[in-house]
C-alpha cells in the first residue's frame, strides 16, 4: 500500500516555460489528498519556486515542500520516505533524475513521459521505472488498477 508520494515539481506538475500547472495536476493532488497520502514536493529551484507554489494555490496539498539547486541525490529524499520502502511512490518526468534516486532507495517509481524529457531513456546501468504513463490523468487510473486507491 502506498503511504507517501514524492512528486517532482518542474515538468511533472509545473511547466516552467508557461508558469502554469500541467493539465491534470490539481486533479491528481485532489485524489492523493482524498486518500490521506503523505504528499511531498521536491524540485530544483529556490525562493522563486516556493513563490510559484503559493501563487498557484497548491501549498496546502503537501506535507513537505523542498526546493534546492544542484543534483537530486539520495539525501534529498531519504527523510521523506515511508518506513516500508514499497510504501513510497516517486512520480517524476525524468528517469535519469528523481526516478533513478527512487529506484536506488528501493521505492516504487512512476515515470510520467510528457514534455521535454518524454523520450529520455534511463541510463543503461539504471533499473527501469516500475510504471510509465504519458499524462497525469493516467496516474489516477493506474493507481486504481493497481488497487492503490
Amino acid at each position: 500500500m502506498i503511504h507517501t508520494v514524492i512528486l517532482d515539481w518542474k515538468r511533472t506538475l509545473y511547466d516552467p516555460d508557461d508558469k502554469t500547472l500541467i493539465s491534470g495536476s490539481r486533479e491528481l493532488l485532489d485524489v492523493l489528498r482524498s486518500k490521506r497520502m503523505r504528499i511531498v514536493l521536491v524540485g530544483k529551484g529556490g525562493k522563486d519556486m516556493y513563490a510559484e507554489v503559493k501563487r498557484l494555490g497548491i501549498e496546502e496539498y503537501f506535507s513537505y515542500i523542498f526546493f534546492r539547486e544542484g543534483v537530486k541525490d539520495d539525501t534529498l529524499f531519504n527523510e521523506h520516505m515511508s518506513k516500508d520502502l514499497q510504501g513510497t511512490l516517486f512520480i517524476g518526468d525524468r528517469a535519469r533524475s528523481e526516478l533513478a534516486v527512487g529506484k536506488r532507495l528501493g521505492a516504487l517509481t512512476l515515470w510520467v513521459r510528457q514534455g521535454k524529457f518524454a523520450d529520455e531513456k534511463p541510463e543503461s546501468e539504471e533499473p527501469q521505472p516500475d510504471y510509465m504513463v504519458s499524462s497525469l490523468p493516467e496516474i489516477v487510473q493506474l493507481l486504481k488498477t493497481l488497487k492503490v486507491l
